[in-house]
């Protein structure tokens, strides 16, 4: 079963809480974290429990981007509660093309999940190096 955050003081609930929802789908706010690709697979559905059919796929970026190190702003981590590196999960979006060479990674605003409590947040970069749409597989 799983279980919504009522808001991102709550600790210890199954689910994730985006409180002000993802760029794109600000009503959606709850989801769910799943596997996906099978038991040894790196890839994740995050699946809105509000909104039928809304999922995304996501991937710890260090999968693709082992030198990607996002700094997250000082009132993202706050609002997140995240006080220490360790306390946070971070995942990218992925657009997954009909070809998988022609997929990309959103590294702009990767996904900050409070490890802890399910708080979360997309979190715009600071450090506009980073793109919206990079490519998964180099030319």
């Amino acid at each position: 079963m799983t279980i919504a955050l009522a808001d991102c003081r709550t600790a210890e609930a199954a689910g994730i809480w985006l409180e002000a929802g993802l760029a794109g789908f600000p009503a959606a706010r709850r989801f769910a974290l799943e596997q996906w690709g099978g038991s040894d697979s790196p890839f994740m559905l995050l699946r809105s429990l509000e909104v039928g059919g809304l999922e995304f796929v996501t991937v710890p970026p260090a999968v693709f981007f082992p030198d990607y190190r996002p700094e997250i702003d000082d009132a993202s981590a706050a609002r997140l509660l995240v006080r220490d590196p360790d306390d946070a999960v971070v995942l990218v979006i992925l657009t997954v093309g009909d070809d998988p060479r022609e997929s990309t990674a959103n590294l702009l605003g990767p996904i900050v999940i409070n490890r802890h409590t399910g708080c979360a947040a997309q979190v715009v970069l600071a450090d506009r190096r980073h793109d919206v749409r990079t490519p998964l597989v180099k030319a």
